[in-house]
């Protein structure tokens, strides 16, 4: 029976955990997803590699949003069991507080778990990958060229215009100037050309253009027509170097003990506060779950609304995560300050449990208690009181 009515818990919990995950997935995704656009556009790209890089995304959204998620579903789903009075009915089956709690700590069990094959698992390897093809795209020289009614400066000392380009590469009314020896100055204009990848670099293959050498030392200025010319753009890429790799993209395990060669000079307790931040994050699915029904049980039952429970529900969960935040600020500045990253949301779910389980004093219990302390007082103190009252307010004939 008790089985029974924990599964049905949870399942009146579901269904809305399923609806403001899309919700705050659609938002967050969306607004995250806003900040690739200039990446993308600015190198060129289709719309198809603008979705991979927002499918990237997902990870770390997911990982934000499925702990509030869980939080305001089961603040829904409870305060409508309570208005409904089927808490009433499942308390008066004999269902305590505590068995209660033990089904919501169920529920954000579930959603810890998968929270932690997000966190621990996918979201190192989406940003990984995700900066790796953003540092491809920003050193794409074929990127960088191809790009419409814009001057652009793909090296120090060298500047392309490229009038239009149609979808298999071919440009047209070109415009290269290079600088980069101070003594001669080149400019290429070309009707048209095409982009060439050749084993030993990439080459501008020109047609139908001009090529004018200028001595800004002598004024001389020497003009070649040309049918078609060969520029190299090898000297204009970068040689590759190794990209150093942020927290983020690191496994938790690698981040809670680094070694020296991961660290590479930067701050120990950077890495130490991300990797504890991933192991403690999902302890958050269970803890402001347990938060949202101990402030609508917790206090006892009216029949008024419950507004003022929910809005100490959303401020007592804001906090726990506030407080997570700054635990994790302190560690990043002192790694040995690294057990209070699990504070808050240990702590949160003990106090949420001895809420449910002891309760909070009401106004109707604080009454009995004062009934209680008057009932033991000794008669003759009452006989005083009575004496005194009568002496300040005597009776008269009306």
């Amino acid at each position: 029976m008790r089985g029974t009515i924990g599964r049905y818990v949870i399942g009146q919990i579901l269904g809305p955990f399923g609806l403001f995950s899309l919700i705050f997935l659609g938002v967050v995704w969306l607004t995250q997803s806003l900040r690739l656009i200039d990446t993308v556009v600015n190198n060129g790209q289709s719309v198809l590699v603008f979705a991979e890089f927002a499918a990237l995304l997902l990870p770390t959204v997911m990982s934000m949003i499925l702990p509030v998620s869980a939080f305001a579903a089961t603040l829904y789903a409870m305060n409508r069991m309570f208005m409904e009075s089927e808490i009433v009915v499942l308390m008066a089956a004999g269902m305590s507080r505590v068995r209660l709690a033990g089904a919501v700590a169920g529920f954000g069990v579930l959603v810890m778990l998968s929270m932690a094959a997000i966190t621990l698992i996918l979201m190192p390897a989406a940003n990984r990958e995700m900066r790796d093809r953003t540092a491809a795209l920003q050193a794409d020289l074929a990127n960088a060229l191809i790009r419409e009614g814009e001057f652009i400066h793909p090296s120090s000392g060298v500047t392309v215009y490229i009038r239009a380009t149609n979808a298999d590469g071919q440009m047209a009314g070109l415009f290269v100037q290079d600088d980069r020896d101070p003594v001669v100055r080149v400019t290429y204009t070309a009707r048209r050309a095409a982009l060439v990848r050749a084993a030993d670099g990439p080459r501008l293959v020109m047609f139908d253009g001009a090529a004018q050498r200028l001595e800004p030392a002598t004024g001389n200025l020497t003009v070649l027509s040309f049918e078609k010319l060969v520029y190299d753009l090898s000297p204009l890429i970068e040689p590759d170097t190794e990209r150093r790799r942020k927290p983020s993209e690191m496994y938790a395990h690698q981040l809670v003990a680094p070694d020296e060669a991961l660290l590479d000079g930067r701050a120990l307790g950077k890495f130490i506060a991300e990797g504890h931040e991933m192991l403690s994050a999902p302890l958050y699915a269970v803890t402001l779950p347990l938060i949202a029904l101990a402030s609508l049980l917790g206090p006892g039952f009216r029949r008024r609304g419950n507004g003022a429970r929910l809005a100490t529900a959303i401020a007592l969960a804001a906090l726990t995560r506030l407080l997570g935040v700054a635990a994790k600020s302190a560690t990043t500045g002192s790694a040995e300050l690294w057990p209070l990253v699990y504070a808050p949301p240990v702590l949160g779910a003990l106090l949420a449990l001895w809420v449910l389980w002891a309760g909070l004093p009401t106004l109707r219990a604080r009454g009995a208690r004062t009934h209680q302390i008057a009932a033991a007082l000794p008669a003759s103190a009452a006989m005083a009181a009575a004496q005194h009252s009568a002496d300040d307010h005597p009776q008269g004939p009306r």
